[in-house]
């Protein structure tokens, strides 16, 4: 079976585009495992900061992040439910585990990328990490 030219540069630019996606997930972090219900979310992702604010979040979401800095800046409003906070460091040591966090804030030393994990059970409130 003879291949026309027009349709190998159309399977080889398919071929391109299927493994440019998956790179670009894999290194934005996009897709990144998710088992949420979200109710009112509105957040923000950026590669070195995490925010969100919602009426009901309730599973749990995590997210790859990379600070600019040694520090790692946490705030935490809690209106009622719980929320859970485990971070760890790209060698997968667990740096910070912290259950049923009530609204505070903190700063936490850090070194290069880490990768938080959010639980909630029916939380009403936010969460913010940022690179201070």
């Amino acid at each position: 079976m003879k291949v026309k030219p027009k349709n190998a540069k159309t399977a080889i630019l398919l071929v391109v585009i299927i493994v440019g996606a998956i790179l670009a997930m894999r290194y934005f972090n996009i897709g990144a495992p998710r088992s949420a219900l979200r109710v009112g979310y509105v957040g923000n992702e950026g590669w070195s900061s995490w925010t969100g604010k919602y009426t009901t979040l309730d599973g749990n979401m995590q997210r790859t992040l990379h600070p600019k800095d040694d520090v790692l800046h946490i705030e935490v409003e809690t209106e009622k439910g719980s929320l859970s906070i485990e971070i760890k460091d790209s060698n997968g040591a667990v740096i910070f585990d912290e259950d049923n966090i009530g609204t505070q804030s903190f700063d936490i030393e850090v070194s290069g990328k880490v990768i938080i994990r959010i639980d909630a059970d029916n939380h009403k409130g936010s969460f913010s990490f940022t690179a201070s």
